[in-house]
């Protein structure tokens, strides 16, 4: 591996770990300062018990105080953040400027939105409300035509939107409404809704075939914003090989 993948990859893993914070606290209402303790006996760790990936595997996946075992999101969440930042940099091979930069903030937001909605099935006003700003900001100043980007992410919201209404909330949330805006601030026209029409098909196929082997009910719940997060990861990351496909649309 190159530095520059090495360093993504350790990047990844330590923001994994801000993010394993954020997925525990945020759901309870707690805020980010204050140390990090053992979910069952909830002593305080010191920082050698939170080194991402090495300090689980040197406790063998349980608490050094308690002996209770570490639940395996710690490591799986950091793991997942290294490996869309490797990947990304082993595929795109960027250079470091403003494009670069804005494209690690959104995978890193995306990451962050999968596992919430993954978890909890929510999309925090906390993490989707200041990237949609980012992107808004970022859209105007550094576009020449940015109204398309406005346009594809209020046409994709209005279609959340409408089913959200027509559902009652009931198969849709409205963070999808909020997550579809975000998408088309991040990719624009066409990508934007080729972007949300994957990410629909994967939660299709990937339902259909729960349903089939019997692992879900027609009733379950699908974490749709997760299936979009993922889409949207593939489409910032192989941005340049989806050319052919999204000039069709042109």
């Amino acid at each position: 591996m190159t530095p520059a993948i090495i360093l993504a990859v350790i990047g990844g893993l330590i923001y994994g770990s801000f993010l394993n914070v954020l997925l525990w606290r945020l759901p309870e209402g707690e805020g980010v300062n204050g140390r990090s303790r053992c979910r069952s006996c909830h002593h305080t760790l010191a920082w050698y018990d939170l080194i991402p990936i090495v300090s689980f595997i040197a406790l063998q996946g349980k608490c050094r105080y308690c002996r209770e075992r570490i639940h395996l999101r710690y490591p799986l969440v950091e793991l997942a953040a290294a490996a869309v930042l490797g990947i990304f940099f082993a595929v795109r091979i960027p250079s470091l400027n403003i494009e670069t930069i804005i494209d690690i903030f959104g995978l890193l937001i995306l990451v962050s939105l999968f596992f919430f909605d993954l978890f909890y099935f929510i999309l925090p006003d906390a993490i989707i409300f200041p990237a949609i700003g980012v992107y808004a900001v970022y859209d105007l100043a550094k576009l020449a035509h940015p109204l398309p980007y406005f346009l594809t992410a209020l046409l994709a919201a209005s279609f959340f939107a409408i089913l959200y209404t027509i559902s009652g909330g009931k198969k849709l949330g409205f963070g999808d409404v909020k997550l579809a805006i975000l998408l088309g601030l991040i990719f624009g026209y066409p990508l934007g809704f080729v972007t949300v029409v994957l990410g629909i098909w994967l939660a299709a196929l990937v339902a259909l075939g729960l349903l089939l082997t019997g692992r879900a009910k027609r009733t379950d719940a699908i974490p749709l914003g997760s299936f979009l997060a993922i889409a949207a990861i593939v489409s910032i990351i192989f941005y340049h090989e989806t050319f052919p496909f999204i000039s069709l649309f042109r």
